[in-house]
């Protein structure tokens, strides 16, 4: 298989192509990790965002995702006292994220869970003497660039500075720390400068890194960042984007790749594409019709309560 054998597919919106790089209303909609990807490898790109192939869920996307959902849910509350590390726990217990696990001994997810629960009361332990209220978390915003590219993302942590200006936390689930040069460089921190200037009128006095694992914040001040280039590091993706420049780009990451298989450098030495994509259509469909059953369940509740009559709207 060779690079020229891999299907073409448009990304303009006015072919009408569906895809989920391209925005119905504003054309190119790109996001932190989509640039990251692009920019790591094109065909990578590619495949998980044109084409939209399955990947395999793994236990360390599912194991971040999960301290993820207990941070924001500790940080959310905005109480004037720190929530006990009970809320952590809890909501740990709650969001777990089991996808990435499946077909793993119990015993070793166990080990996952607890190196979890630790890294969440290490958390606590640092930040509950400091305690501040979030001024928001998981901060949706979507940036209009120009020329129809959309940037688009969440902000883990936004929190009020002594001087009652604003700082940025994003926090990884890296074991290993990166450098202040590095946090300055940060493509994502100068995405979420510009995202806070628009949602609340004013750029954060300091953009940080939070390391949970290792317990190790890294923070720059805004005047370390570079927004200027960062804008034209998105629009240089977005061009080579629209020229479906997708060629491979072959790294020290590539054995972790879920296309391996798809990828004409590997010439088909990876993941079976097809079998991943089967695997995931069943899960789909068992969960589907989990759903439906529990939403006939609840209509028969609605309609023993308030009569056959009634109906109930969804918004959206």
């Amino acid at each position: 298989m060779t690079s020229t054998a891999i299907k073409r597919q448009d990304l303009s919106v006015a072919q009408g192509v569906p895809n989920a790089a391209a925005d119905e209303a504003t054309g190119l909609r790109l996001s932190f990790s989509r640039v990251d990807t692009y920019r790591s490898c094109p065909l990578k790109f590619r495949f998980a965002y044109v084409d939209e192939l399955p990947s395999q869920p793994g236990p360390h996307l599912s194991w971040g995702s999960s301290i993820h959902a207990a941070l924001e849910a500790w940080w959310d509350q905005k109480l004037p006292q720190p929530p006990p590390v009970e809320t952590l726990l809890q909501t740990l217990y709650d969001r777990w994220d089991d996808e990435g696990f499946a077909g793993m001994a119990r015993d070793e997810k166990v080990t996952w869970y607890r190196h979890a629960q630790d890294v969440l009361r290490r958390h606590h332990a640092r930040y509950a003497p400091v305690y501040v209220p979030a001024v928001a978390t998981e901060q949706w915003f979507e940036l209009d660039l120009g020329d129809d590219v959309t940037v688009v993302g969440s902000i883990d942590h936004v929190q009020r500075t002594p001087s009652g200006g604003l700082g940025i936390v994003d926090w990884k689930t890296n074991r290993k720390a990166k450098t202040r040069h590095q946090v300055a460089g940060n493509l994502q921190l100068a995405i979420y400068t510009l995202a806070a200037a628009q949602l609340w009128g004013t750029e954060p006095d300091w953009v940080a890194l939070d390391f949970v694992v290792p317990g190790l914040r890294v923070q720059v001040n805004r005047a370390d960042i570079d927004t200027a280039k960062a804008l034209a590091d998105i629009r240089e993706v977005a061009e080579a984007i629209r020229a479906e420049r997708f060629d491979p780009t072959p790294t020290a990451l590539c054995p972790w790749c879920d296309w391996r298989d798809a990828c004409p450098v590997f010439q088909g030495e990876g993941p079976d594409v097809t079998s991943v994509a089967v695997t995931e259509l069943q899960r789909l469909r068992r969960r589907s019709q989990r759903d439906q059953a529990r939403i006939a369940q609840l209509e028969r509740l609605v309609r023993d309560r308030l009569g056959e009559d009634a109906t109930v709207e969804i918004a959206g």
